[in-house]
Formats: structure tokens, C-alpha cells, sequence
């Protein structure tokens, strides 16, 4: 399917209403899209609308709340691998107190976790290349 109407308006709403700017609008229509905001399958996870966009955006802006939805843990998992207790994060979270380290540490939790996918599918081809 073809989303560049949707994309466009998502465009106009982030950089006018939320006075953002194109680096950041990127970042988000990433996120939006990793999410399932236009997904082209018949399961829409997330249907385009205004009020999907304004939930998306708080969940953008939390460093937390992004890493846990890319990593697919819960509040209390994440917090168990960042070495803080559920209650903390959370209240981390809803005081909006977020360290530059937390979110250094949240930052290297998800390039961690990219990486890994990748050496995962690399150690795949190697092992598909070696048994050809």
C-alpha cells in the first residue's frame, strides 16, 4: 500500500503542532513505522489517526517507554537489566527525572540489541553458506 498521504500528514502534525524539526520527524516516522503505524497487512496494529499519533508521540518521547517497546520487555524487565527496581523506573518515568546515564544505558541497551539481531542473521547466512 501506498502511505504518502498519511506520511505527509503525519509530517504536517509533527512539525507544525509539535514544532519539531525533519531530523526529529524522521526519527519519529522510524519509530511510527516500527511500531506498525502504516502497516500494509490486513492485522493493522495501529490504525493512522490523530489520536494513534498523539499515543505514539508520548511513547517517543520517553527514552523508557521507547526502549521498552523495541525491545519487547516490560517495565520490570527492563528495569532488571538496567539494575533499577520496577517501582523506580516507573516512577522515573511519571516524574519525568530521566539521567543522561539512564538514557545512555538505554541507548546502548538498544544498540546491543540491534547488534545481536545482526550477528544472529550473519551467523544464519554463514552457517546456510557453509552448508551449500
Amino acid at each position: 500500500m501506498n502511505y504518502e498521504k498519511e506520511i505527509n500528514e503525519l509530517k504536517e502534525w509533527f512539525l507544525n503542532e509539535k514544532k519539531a524539526d525533519i531530523k526529529d520527524f524522521n526519527d519519529f516516522l522510524e519509530y511510527s513505522l516500527w511500531r506498525g503505524l502504516f502497516n500494509g497487512s490486513l492485522m493493522t496494529k495501529v490504525p493512522f489517526t490523530k489520536a494513534n499519533c498523539e499515543k505514539l508521540f508520548k511513547e517517543f518521547q520517553s527514552p523508557v517507554k521507547r526502549t521498552a517497546k523495541i525491545l519487547g520487555l516490560t517495565y520490570k524487565e527492563l528495569a532488571e537489566q538496567i539494575g533499577y527496581t520496577e517501582g523506580t523506573l516507573k516512577n522515573t518515568v511519571s516524574k519525568k527525572i530521566i539521567s543522561l546515564s539512564l538514557i545512555k544505558t538505554l541507548e546502548i541497551l538498544v544498540k546491543n540489541h540491534e547488534l545481536t539481531k545482526k550477528n544472529e542473521e550473519l551467523e544464519k547466512e554463514l552457517f546456510a553458506y557453509k552448508n551449500k
